[in-house]
């Protein structure tokens, strides 16, 4: 159960401090430049694209589909709310402070984003036949064709 969720609670965790460093370098260096603000703020949302790609690409190989969709959806959830519930706190802002249309905005942000990045890594490595089921038919392909049948006399 632990070699399950530890995974899944890193990758959570990494994702909600990408967004709090992000919103700290926001509030730092481009504290009231809407531009600055816009650039951090989509440099943010890449490094936490690429961060859920390259966990679908490792976790595609080693595991069935079902599992890592569930795996990746839970990291991805579990960023995102404390992304939007705990990181303004963090930098001395209020989560509804701009209010609830902001508020959703950032979720359906996050959600898509993380949803095509995971998306785009699990079609890469199926595409490239390296996920766990090609590869587990591969073997079973290679174990059935090596050894001709034995035919039994009696």
């Amino acid at each position: 159960m632990r070699e399950r969720w530890l995974p899944v609670g890193a990758l959570a965790v990494g994702l909600f401090a990408i967004n709090v460093v992000g919103r700290v370098v926001a509030k730092t260096w481009a504290d009231g430049d809407d531009d600055r603000e816009i650039r951090v703020g989509l440099v943010t949302l890449g490094a936490i694209g690429v961060v859920m790609f390259v966990a679908a690409i490792r976790w595609v190989r080693r595991h069935p589909m079902p599992r890592v969709w569930a795996d990746l959806l839970f990291a991805a959830g579990a960023g995102c709310l404390l992304s939007v519930l705990l990181g303004p706190l963090l930098v001395g802002e209020q989560p509804f402070a701009e209010g609830a249309g902001l508020f959703f905005r950032q979720i359906w942000w996050y959600a898509g984003i993380t949803l095509v990045a995971g998306f785009l890594g699990a079609l890469i490595v199926m595409t490239m036949g390296k996920d766990w089921k090609s590869q587990a038919w591969k073997r079973y392909a290679d174990r059935v064709g090596s050894k001709p049948r034995k035919v039994v006399r009696r």
